[in-house]
């Protein structure tokens, strides 16, 4: 498989062009405009190609339940102590809830702020 596999699509541009390109295909004595034609068309692409490359790119994570409900609550309330996201997983272990939130730090979509018992997360900006 190319590494442009699904960037680039060189008929899709010709059928977008559709009217030049039998145009210039249909001048069978001057093989000039077809030529120019096509040239442009694989500019243009690489154009394409090239800010589809250059652009960042936003990174979807597929998070564990718990961890997609932990980051919504941050996103709810910046600044949730521990405590605070404690009280919403009753049933869950606290070193599991610790776990869970070192794996979001690990992964840069949260921040802890702070390092004594008074540390709050909040959605990393």
């Amino acid at each position: 498989m190319s590494p442009l596999h699904g960037l680039v699509s060189i008929e899709e541009a010709i059928n977008n062009n559709r009217d030049e390109y039998y145009q210039d295909l249909n001048e069978t004595k001057n093989s000039q405009p077809l030529t120019e034609f096509l040239l442009n068309l694989y500019l243009e692409q690489g154009k394409k190609v090239f800010t589809k490359l250059t652009q960042p790119q936003i990174e979807e994570t597929i998070l564990p339940l718990r961890r997609q409900e932990i980051l919504n609550i941050l996103k709810d309330r910046p600044y949730a102590s521990f405590d605070f996201i404690k009280r919403r997983f009753l049933s869950v272990n606290p070193k599991t809830l610790h776990y869970d939130l070192k794996k979001l730090q690990e992964q840069n979509l949260i921040v802890k702020v702070g390092v004594t018992r008074g540390a709050v997360y909040q959605v990393k900006l």
